[in-house]
Formats: C-alpha cells, sequence, structure tokens
C-alpha cells in the first residue's frame, strides 16, 4: 500500500508535466515543479524544528509523498521538453 501511494504521488506529475512540457507551457510546469519543491523543503524544516508539526509526522509526509512528487514531475518535464525537442526537430 505504501509503495502504491508513492507510485501515485510519482505518476499523477508525471503525467501532467509531461503533458505540460509537450504542449509548450513550460511556465505552469515549473510552476508547479516549484510548489511541490517548496512542500517538501517546508516539512523537511518542519521535521527538524518545533514550528506546530509532529516531526515524524512531516518527515513521513515529506520522503512518502512528496519527495517521489518532485522526482515524478522533474522526470515528466524532461520527458515533455525531449518530445517537445523532438515534435520541433520533425517539422
Amino acid at each position: 500500500m505504501i509503495i502504491g501511494g508513492m507510485l501515485l504521488c510519482a505518476g499523477a506529475p508525471f503525467l501532467l508535466l509531461t503533458a505540460l512540457m509537450r504542449a509548450g507551457q513550460s511556465g505552469l510546469a515549473l510552476t508547479i515543479g516549484s510548489i511541490i519543491g517548496g512542500a517538501l523543503v517546508i516539512l523537511i524544516f518542519a521535521s527538524g524544528r518545533p514550528i506546530g508539526i509532529d516531526p515524524v509526522f512531516a518527515m513521513t509526509l515529506a520522503m512518502l509523498g512528496f519527495l517521489p512528487a518532485l522526482l515524478g514531475s522533474a522526470a515528466g518535464a524532461f520527458l515533455g521538453w525531449l518530445l517537445r525537442r523532438q515534435d520541433d526537430r520533425a517539422i
């Protein structure tokens, strides 16, 4: 169940950012990636400092949810960029 959740967290941004980058919406794709990255950094910061979030919950959420999402979005953006470059070269 944990691995399935991690795959879902990685797969959804992967597909979304692949489609956005292939469509030429790089600004929106970078915005989504930076929001995911910002949430990951906030949760990692919250695991070491007492800011009102349980440190174990913050680290669990960061490592099981947001890290796969960030990796999936980066891979999807790169694949979409490569596909866009291939489509532009074919014309």
